[in-house]
């Protein structure tokens, strides 16, 4: 089974609910997962991210289209209002399947 996989064991976290999101710097998003793993998203590849499927085509993403107005934690996901009024909802085992840090990527 691979690691973060989200296997919910009784009487502990769902490890795939976040239970933090913070900011980190000044570009780029910062989740902390119930299981310890720490995630990092920068805004302009998060907004390429986006299951709406138009901005996964901006490359480069637009820096007026690559900030965040409002971030959200709800049931479903954690929701980005960009600046452009564009609403993404990145339900949470989806984002976390979107980490690319070494662990998640097999150290690539």
């Amino acid at each position: 089974m691979k690691k973060g996989s989200g296997l919910k064991i009784l009487g502990q976290p769902d490890p795939g609910v976040p239970k933090d999101v913070h900011l980190v710097g000044r570009y780029a998003l910062g989740v902390d997962w119930a299981d310890d793993h720490g995630s990092i998203y920068p805004f302009d590849r998060l907004r390429r991210d986006c299951a709406c499927g138009q901005c996964g085509t901006l490359d480069p993403v637009p820096a007026e289209m690559a900030w965040p107005e409002d971030i959200k934690r709800t049931a479903e996901g954690l929701r980005v209002t960009w600046v452009d009024q564009h609403t993404s909802l990145y339900a949470y085992a989806d984002l976390r399947a979107l980490c690319r840090c070494a662990g998640c990527t097999g150290g690539h």
